[in-house]
């Protein structure tokens, strides 16, 4: 994957369109929301503002963003790619800042696989490490989301808890078959791709002396993809361990802030009940089309949380939730990303 000295993952009006979406479609869900419960503008309760309030969201939001980027720098130096921690903190916003402006999180994986290729790590090694980062957050939530939906208390949504199950399930094994492919057959991967290049080329939308180097690309960095799963699996234990346990400490604080903010508002949340349901929002939301999930999430939470929190506070707890674990990564990610990805930019 050349650099080129273009404008990378920040070039495209695509991109300014998915932002535009991504807000317009989270205030009319807001706006939805408020509308069905009768309640006003989200409030914020001076109650979040207590110096006590204050420091156990910034000890939850700080290892929620630690461990996002632990994740991802265990895996990556388990495939032997030598990055630091202080290379890897930036790719946490940038990936928030991407994958809330493209169709289900696409653009913060090619966001990541730029960045790392910027800094020396071979495309297919860097692929693999945010697949497999990518992976073990989702194989957590596919675990999740069905245990909490057989044995918690039935959830009236979208046809009542027996469609979710049924629907979970298929996805999950649809997805077990793709990862598979990916990992035991890359091959036909590679073949699927070539036969693109060669229907474009067919429409002279392409030149063959391109054809020839992008398929050439695809068969060597198949195999760096595939070397690299391998290598994870056989790697040093304690940082196959550590990429675990950094994957469960992120979902578990994004679970349970919801928790965190029901119980600063003067309710006494069931945190097993809180996280479940969140593991069930993330799970729909990984196939949300709209950039980020946008207005599915908020909707998605609302009718899933409804009989938890009190109405007067369910709006609030969702942009405060959304705002601390995505709006605000989403503003920081914005301006690390005019910095990182900028053409020129330093690769240190």
């Amino acid at each position: 994957m050349k650099d080129n000295g273009g404008t990378g993952p920040l070039g495209g009006a695509s991109l300014w369109l998915g932002a535009a979406l991504f807000v317009a479609l989270t205030l009319a869900a807001l706006w939805a929301v408020t509308t069905y419960l009768g309640q006003g503008a989200p409030a914020l309760d001076p109650r979040l503002f207590a110096p006590q309030a204050i420091g156990l969201i910034a000890l939850f939001l700080a290892a929620y963003f630690l461990a996002d980027g632990l994740r991802l720098h265990f895996v990556l130096r388990s495939l032997g790619a030598e990055v630091t921690f202080r290379q890897i903190l930036p790719l946490v916003f940038i990936n928030i800042f991407f994958s809330n402006i493209t169709p289900m999180a696409t653009g913060g994986g090619f966001a990541q696989v730029w960045y790392l290729q910027r800094r020396g790590v071979p495309v297919g090694l860097s692929a693999a490490a945010t697949t497999i980062r990518t992976i073990l957050a989702m194989l957590a939530i596919f675990a999740a989301a069905p245990l909490f939906l057989l044995a918690g208390s039935a959830v009236e949504i979208g046809g009542g808890a027996g469609t979710l199950i049924r629907s979970i399930g298929l996805a999950i094994l649809l997805y077990l078959a793709g990862f598979l492919v990916l990992l035991l057959r890359p091959e036909w991967l590679v073949r699927l791709f070539e036969g693109l290049l060669a229907l474009l080329v067919r429409a002279r939308l392409l030149r063959p002396g391109r054809q020839k180097l992008w398929a050439a690309a695809a068969r060597r960095e198949s195999v760096t993809f595939a070397d690299g799963f391998r290598q994870f699996l056989v790697g040093p234990p304690l940082l196959s361990m550590g990429a675990a346990a950094a994957t469960l400490v992120f979902l578990l604080t994004l679970f349970a802030l919801p928790a965190l903010l029901m119980q600063l508002l003067g309710q006494t949340p069931d945190w097993l009940a809180v996280i479940g349901t969140l593991s069930v929002v993330t799970f729909l939301m990984y196939f949300a089309p709209t950039p980020g999930g946008a207005g599915f999430s908020e909707l998605a939470f609302a009718g899933l949380m409804a009989g938890r929190i009190e109405p007067a506070q369910l709006v609030t707890v969702i942009f405060v939730w959304r705002f601390l674990t995505i709006y605000l990564g989403m503003g920081i990610g914005a301006a690390i990303s005019v910095i990182a990805l900028r053409p020129g930019a330093r690769r240190a």
